[in-house]
């Protein structure tokens, strides 16, 4: 059983300010109920030790990755993980059943998929975090190839270096999406210093790869690749991105 948050559900079907009506909240229950039963969920996780150069290169498990948004999630860290995990392939035949069956349905087990991977995804890092810190240290928020500038091909490594396929059963499409589509990777850093803000907003004050230049037109918000998706809105130009003022439902900073 993956303890899954209702309200995050309500919250990418697009209920910001309304609650769903008693018809729909049961059907969405329904739907959580053959998602339980249907999971299989598997994670898979590396330690490496890291090292970090200004302003974008990052050194771990033989791989050199120009980033500046790593090397801001990492800065300061001695070790880093490579993580991966799935809800499953039964998540995947819920919705394409639902496609034909009942598209309704199927609008709700890609919402619900997109939380029940992100809940199951934190509960395996709540593991890990305790027991860094038997160790003395704290972990930084997952950071996900497609995120920002860093690059969506790092996939692959991925693949590479944690054997998903044996371990988890991910396996990747030519343009690199993850199958299951309700599957995760990330990096996850382990760093001695004391931790000075909620994830959510450290990743915004601190990793936030939408600060924009002062001439820029336009930019579009972070897409979630852990689920898979991409929905971009378009936003105002101006120095600093506002993420309290995006209206995105899927972005890795939504809680700010």
């Amino acid at each position: 059983m993956i303890d899954m948050r209702l309200r995050e559900v309500y919250r990418y079907l697009g209920y910001r300010k309304i609650t769903p009506t008693p018809e729909i909240d049961a059907r969405i229950q329904q739907c959580i109920a053959r998602m339980q039963a249907a999971a299989t969920p598997r994670a898979i996780s590396r330690r490496f030790p890291v090292r970090t150069e200004a302003p974008d290169r990052v050194e771990i498990a033989g791989l050199t990755i120009r980033s500046r948004d790593l090397y801001r999630n990492l800065s300061g860290c001695d070790d880093a993980y490579m993580f991966a995990a799935t809800i499953g392939v039964g998540i995947d035949l819920l919705i394409k059943r639902g496609e034909v069956a009942s598209m309704t349905d199927s609008i709700i087990y890609q919402a619900a998929g997109a939380e029940m991977i992100e809940s199951y995804a934190d509960r395996e890092v709540a593991t890990l975090r305790a027991q860094e810190a038997e160790r003395g240290y704290q972990l930084r928020p997952r950071y996900s190839p497609g995120y920002g500038d860093l690059p969506l091909a790092l996939q692959t490594d991925f693949a590479r270096i944690l054997d998903m396929q044996k371990w988890c059963g991910i396996t990747l499409t030519d343009a690199l999406l993850m199958v299951p589509s309700k599957s995760i990777t990330a990096f996850i850093g382990c760093t001695r210093q004391p931790k000075t803000a909620p994830d959510a907003a450290y990743l915004a004050q601190e990793v936030n790869p939408l600060k924009l230049s002062a001439d820029s037109t336009a930019s579009s918000c972070a897409t979630s690749v852990e689920a898979n998706t991409s929905v971009p809105d378009t936003l105002t130009a101006r120095s600093t991105h506002d993420c309290r003022q995006c209206t995105k439902t899927d972005c890795l900073y939504r809680d700010c």
